[in-house]
């Protein structure tokens, strides 16, 4: 009898560790979650001194993300280091949003931190505002204002028009050592000389952002050196102005 009993309780405790091994393994069958999607939307025109509404519309495996832990807007203007960072209001359907009133026109750039479900997504996007801090007080202000406006509508053409960027990236960059960073740029085969160019430069995920000016070491070439703090993924953005021209692009490295 005490044989038997043995028995039994050497199968029960057999089909107890099936069990609870057969557990174990769906639970890491489970799908991994869907990626978090935020997507930004702005009115199509912006102007100074407007109060304006921009959104983040936040799903997840195409379904309206409702309680998201936060949302923040971080708004800076180009070629200025002060970031402001503003928290949105929950609308209750996916939609999270900010009123923001621009006190200067020009290029700015949004990004929309969003943590939800335990993930994190920070889309980007550029915007222009448009209009001037003075108001034309007279009619020769207004043909002033006329003239400024066709030189914008001239800036934007010259904005659209190709620009091209060679970075001569190193071949190895090294943090906390000095590197050579340098571009040639042209547009439509000629070359662009006594530009100003600046490298902007952050590392992945991170919101800070350095500019460094560089310098113009041949027709058409500019050079710089920055060190790198860490190693890592960064983004480096290369700007260039001249008159009508004010263009960029953005290039990645990687920092051993």
């Amino acid at each position: 009898m005490k044989k038997i009993l043995s028995i039994f309780i050497a199968i029960m405790l057999l089909l107890t560790a099936c069990s609870a091994s057969q557990d174990n393994k769906e639970d890491s069958l489970e799908d991994p979650p869907e990626l978090l999607e935020v997507s930004i939307s702005i009115p199509e025109k912006i102007e100074i001194n407007q109060e304006v509404t921009i959104e983040a519309k936040v799903t997840q495996g195409g379904k309206k993300v409702t309680d998201a832990d936060e949302v923040k807007f971080e708004i800076w203007q180009s070629r200025q280091d002060e970031h402001e960072m503003l928290p949105a209001q929950n609308k209750k359907n996916g939609i999270y949003a900010i009123k923001k009133t621009f006190n200067e026109g020009g290029n700015y750039f949004i990004v929309a931190h969003t943590t939800a479900n335990r993930m994190h997504s920070m889309p980007k996007k550029e915007i222009i505002v448009a209009g001037s801090e003075k108001e034309p007080s007279s009619s020769a202000d207004g043909e002033k204002e006329n003239h400024e406006s066709h030189a914008e509508h001239e800036h934007t053409d010259h904005h659209n028009s190709e620009v091209a960027f060679e970075f001569l990236e190193p071949s190895t960059i090294n943090s906390n050592q000095p590197t050579e960073l340098s571009t040639k740029i042209t547009q439509e085969d000629e070359i662009i000389s006594e530009a100003r160019v600046r490298f902007e430069i952050w590392q992945e995920n991170e919101t800070a952002h350095q500019f460094v000016e560089a310098k113009e070491i041949s027709p058409g070439t500019y050079n710089t050196e920055y060190t790198f703090p860490s190693h890592g993924h960064f983004n480096v953005k290369i700007h260039v102005e001249k008159g009508n021209i004010h263009n960029h692009t953005e290039k990645s490295v990687d920092v051993e």
